[in-house]
């Protein structure tokens, strides 16, 4: 028995990286249906004597991503450029929720910084202040050596709207052109899609999976007993002071947290992304 990480599923067709990073095609036979469908990400367990690989194990998710459709991952690698197109802070903010509900650690990858270097250096600071690693990115002279000794041992799940820099990253990371790199719509301000489909790829100590460039991402319903607030880390050291247990940090009497805001100690744009969330996240529930 091997074991192997699902690299890319297409048309039922399922190829893995094995232990010595290479691939193998494998074979999902009907008893393991039961686990649902394997998602990149997914480390399976497969008996080379057959002559198609027969998967005969999935080995336990430590969480499940709904889209982009992948499992077992470790750090959200958030990708966002700052400028062509310009920096999208609330889908930063929405995509380090995301991570944290999902039980990842986010870290964010500014690129083009060379672009803006006032605002790339503010967003540094701002994001590693409230414990969301943050790295720069240029257009000339890139230098992710510091990233990849982050990421050792980890899978890491890449995401990040079309015309950003994933790609780009991607190759810089490989050395060969993994994905075509497209140039920014001037119409749209945005980038043309160049990634057909999630995947996985083996890089020195750790795996990257790329994933489809997006526009959107709509965050589900907190479940019962979740509070947004518990994942914007830097209301934690306030909240429990609030007057009310139950507080929003929104409308009510005695909130610190508001009192924090007030006092230039929490980031006035990261609050404003809470509120913007926090309705989204009201008016979806009540559609339900």
């Amino acid at each position: 028995m091997k074991k192997a990480v699902i690299k890319s599923v297409s048309g039922g067709i399922f190829t893995g990286i094995g232990e010595e990073h290479e691939e193998v095609v494998l074979h999902s036979p009907g008893k393991i249906k039961k686990f649902g469908k394997l998602l990149v990400g997914d480390i399976v367990y497969y008996d080379e004597s057959t002559e198609n690989n027969t998967i005969i194990e999935v080995a336990e998710r430590k969480n499940e991503f709904i889209r982009p459709k992948a499992a077992n991952i470790d750090v959200f690698l958030i990708v966002q450029s700052i400028d062509e197109p310009r920096f999208d802070r609330y889908l930063i903010d929405k995509l380090t929720v995301y991570a944290f509900k999902e039980k990842t650690h986010p870290i964010l990858l500014v690129t083009k910084a060379d672009l803006n270097e006032k605002l790339a250096e503010e967003l540094y600071n701002e994001y590693n202040s409230v414990g969301i690693k943050t790295f720069l990115g240029r257009i000339e002279n890139n230098n992710y050596d510091e990233i990849f000794e982050y990421l050792s041992g980890k899978i890491v799940l890449l995401v990040g709207n079309s015309g950003v820099g994933k790609s780009t990253f991607l190759n810089n990371v490989h050395g060969y052109d993994v994905q075509r790199t497209n140039f920014i719509s001037k119409k749209l301000g945005r980038g043309k899609h160049t990634t057909r489909q999630v995947e996985i790829f083996p890089i020195d100590d750790f795996y990257l999976i790329d994933t489809p460039g997006f526009s959107t991402l709509e965050l589900e319903t907190l479940d019962e007993g979740e509070r947004l607030a518990d994942y914007f880390p830097e209301f934690q050291k306030y909240k429990s002071e609030c007057r009310f247990n139950t507080c929003t940090h929104i409308n009510e009497p005695g909130c610190r947290v508001k009192e924090a805001l007030k006092d230039g100690e929490i980031c006035n744009l990261r609050y404003e992304s809470y509120l913007r969330l926090f309705k989204e996240l009201k008016e979806r529930k009540e559609k339900w």
